[in-house]
């Protein structure tokens, strides 16, 4: 009879073990289905939200922030890009101006005063062109007093000069020497033209028989 116990419990003790090994199955089983089934539900309204929210943050940023992030800059309202393109045009402008501005108080470093100072370099001046043409007026007529002056007018830009004045001092021959004069301002190597002045004498009471001249002269 004890035989037969111990025989029906050893067999009864792996039965209770299968039975609580299904139940601890069924728990897990439960439990996971349970989460999954939570997450599911919880599952559409968080997209619902998702796509209210990107809905409300469209028409906010189309609509809202331009209208209330708009600052006025320069007498106008402007919003984010047209203040970034505003400043990238104002930039560009004080750059121009600030080399523009180099360029004027700086001159020595621009090569238009390089071409201005080469020019002025290679301009004969007024007072050397007196200087060269009485120089020759005396060589011509032998004396100081015969070719009188009276105006200089100089053009270097043209590089024209017009001489005024008059032959005295050697009596009837003032036109000889008017015309001997204005021929020999031919031969001078500064000189490209001559006009041909008017022959004419006069005779004034004090001074005596005088030619009076206008000769345009063009330089080389």
């Amino acid at each position: 009879m004890q035989t037969e116990m111990h025989i029906s419990q050893a067999f009864a003790l792996p039965r209770h073990r299968e039975v609580g090994a299904a139940k601890a199955h069924d728990d897990s089983a439960t439990g996971r289905a349970s989460l999954l089934d939570i997450l599911w539900r919880f599952s559409w309204p968080f997209c619902f939200f998702c796509f209210l929210l990107a809905i409300l943050m469209t028409v906010s940023w189309a609509l809202l922030l331009p209208r209330y992030t708009r600052v006025e800059v320069g007498g106008d309202l402007r919003d984010t890009a047209q203040i970034i393109a505003y400043r990238a045009a104002l930039e560009a402008k004080i750059s121009s101006q600030e080399s523009e501005r180099r360029r004027l108080v700086l001159a020595v470093h621009d090569p238009q005063y390089d071409d201005l100072k080469a020019g002025r370099l290679g301009r004969v001046s007024l007072d050397e062109l007196r200087s060269r043409l009485t120089e020759h007026a005396a060589k011509i007529s032998a004396r100081d007093d015969v070719v009188l002056w009276n105006s200089f007018a100089y053009d270097p830009e043209e590089k024209r000069l017009r001489i005024r004045g008059s032959i005295g001092n050697v009596g009837v021959r003032s036109m000889t020497v008017l015309a001997a004069f204005a021929q020999s301002l031919k031969s001078l190597p500064f000189i490209a033209k001559v006009t041909t002045p008017r022959f004419m004498r006069e005779e004034d009471r004090k001074t005596g028989f005088r030619s009076p001249f206008d000769i345009t002269i063009t330089l080389n």
